[in-house]
């Protein structure tokens, strides 16, 4: 029955009324009464007798007389359901398809009176030394191998020639990729050496009414070859002789809904059930597919170490290279923003970088344009430092533009180049400010008022460095004024007389 429950994941009796005697064959579909509910269920075996003793209840409805449920494919849903633990209804939701109707109703296609006779060429696998694998296939022997196939290699076309040797034998197949690039490729290669009205490709993209087409052509024993993705590992193929599967490493084979069954492990639990030979290819091996050829279960099928080098392309650098770093994109450095404004007030490294450039641009302005710096400078570049200032970008000896405002010249005036370049003279005062840009009167360098901690502009300009000692200093704005504040009692003589 389709109830996904854990406890009620067994068979029940129910007895069959006269008029559904002659549809109700094992592999159909029926509705029964379950819990005071009508539920879908399958019909898994017919018995004379039972042996429970109590009361049973009748089959309400027969679905369709269609048989889907084939024996083989119901016990490969329990051996599933088993290995991954999880319930049968689980399993035949993934392995049956919905039904449809209409398409169940149409009238079954005519086969072609006569199929030409499957031609197989084993010069393919003849460079793996694996003549003998075809042989055992068309024997109707189970083999069971590992394929390492070589690079550029055609594996579509080698799929088709083992499914071919199987058919030749009389038994069918079953072929399961990825996605659906792959399983154009390996349709295409199997209607050139089987031909036409000898396989099916089943698949969940093809829509409701083509997948279930394509199944009842397997079920109804049509095709003896079904191809597709991982839709197609519960076909329900005539006497199975080989499971193939194309790289199993990949992670489209497992399925995303419960119980979650890789195709890998179904195929080959399908195979160990029924008998059946096994084909694994890939251009790399897993670690699931070493396991087989360690405990024996299969067989190695790679080419000659010789045939391998041979066949795989040769690489080479390029005469002339460039090395990583040079193309690497360059960082940005400096500040970014507008300097008109500062930054927002969350941005701290960015306010300190658009402070930085304000104080350099006004050592820029005082910075001297007379001579050239001494020889001993010549063999370094010079930076300009400027006291309780960042340190300004090298002198250009273009002509400095006036301060904009009157309390910066003290700070600006302290300006010196200092050279990297051993015994480098100090520049003197005169060097600096020439005659015809004298030094700033002393009413103008002073304070405006008393300050005991630093200033607003160190406290901004370098939040890293350690600020100066507080201090009392006075400072007079204009001569003979000067602050009442009382930490300026020792200075206030000196500012008097000054």
């Amino acid at each position: 029955m389709d109830v996904p429950l854990a406890h009620l994941d067994r068979p029940f009796d129910y007895l069959v009324p006269d008029q559904l005697d002659e549809g109700a064959q094992p592999g159909t579909r029926v509705k029964v009464r379950f819990s005071g509910q009508l539920v879908d269920g399958w019909l898994l075996e017919r018995a004379e007798e039972t042996a429970l003793e109590k009361k049973l209840l009748y089959v309400e409805k027969l679905v369709s007389p269609e048989v889907v449920l084939t024996p083989e494919v119901a016990r490969l849903a329990r051996a599933v359901a088993d290995r991954y633990a999880g319930n049968l209804a689980d399993v035949l939701r993934l392995a049956v398809p919905p039904r449809h109707a209409r398409v169940e109703q149409a009238p079954a296609v005519e086969e072609p009176a006569d199929l030409p006779d499957v031609k197989l060429d084993e010069s393919g696998w003849s460079a793996y030394g694996a003549t003998g694998f075809l042989a055992a296939l068309t024997e109707g022997r189970p083999a069971r191998a590992v394929w390492s196939a070589l690079p550029g290699e055609d594996w579509p076309a080698r799929f088709a020639e083992a499914a071919a040797a199987t058919v030749r034998a009389g038994r069918g197949a079953v072929a399961v990729v990825a996605d659906a690039r792959d399983l154009d490729r390996l349709d295409a290669a199997l209607s050139a050496v089987l031909g036409p009205g000898r396989h099916v490709a089943l698949s969940a993209a093809l829509g409701p009414a083509k997948r279930y087409r394509a199944f009842l052509a397997a079920s109804r024993g049509r095709v003896p070859v079904v191809v597709g993705t991982r839709a197609a590992m519960f076909a329900p193929v005539t006497d199975l002789g080989l499971v193939a599967l194309w790289d199993d490493g990949d992670d489209l084979h497992a399925d995303p809904r419960a119980p979650y069954p890789h195709a890998r492990e179904v195929l080959l639990t399908r195979a160990q059930l029924t008998g059946a030979g096994a084909l694994l290819g890939g251009y790399a091996r897993t670690g699931e597919a070493q396991l087989l050829l360690e405990t024996g279960w299969a067989k190695e099928i790679v080419a000659p170490r010789e045939t391998a080098r041979a066949r795989t392309p040769r690489s080479a650098p390029p005469a002339t290279t460039r090395s990583w770093p040079a193309t690497r994109r360059p960082r940005r450095r400096g500040c970014h923003r507008s300097p008109g404004r500062p930054p927002g007030r969350r941005s701290r490294a960015a306010r300190r970088c658009w402070y930085r450039s304000r104080a350099a641009a006004t050592c820029r302005r005082w910075r001297a344009p007379d001579a050239a710096p001494p020889r001993a400078a010549r063999t370094a570049p010079a930076r300009w430092h400027c006291a309780r200032h960042t340190p300004c970008p090298a002198a250009s000896g273009a002509a400095a533009s006036p301060p904009r405002t009157p309390a910066r010249p003290a700070a600006a005036a302290a300006c010196a180049p200092r050279s990297s370049a051993p015994g480098a003279p100090p520049r003197s005062w005169d060097a600096r400010f020439p005659a015809s840009r004298s030094a700033p009167p002393a009413a103008t360098r002073c304070w405006p008022r008393c300050r005991t901690r630093p200033p607003w502009w160190w406290r901004r300009q370098a939040p890293s460095r350690s600020p100066p000692a507080a201090t009392a200093r006075c400072c007079c704005s204009t001569p003979g004024r000067c602050s009442p504040a009382p930490t300026c009692a020792p200075a206030r003589r000196p500012c008097v007389a000054g």
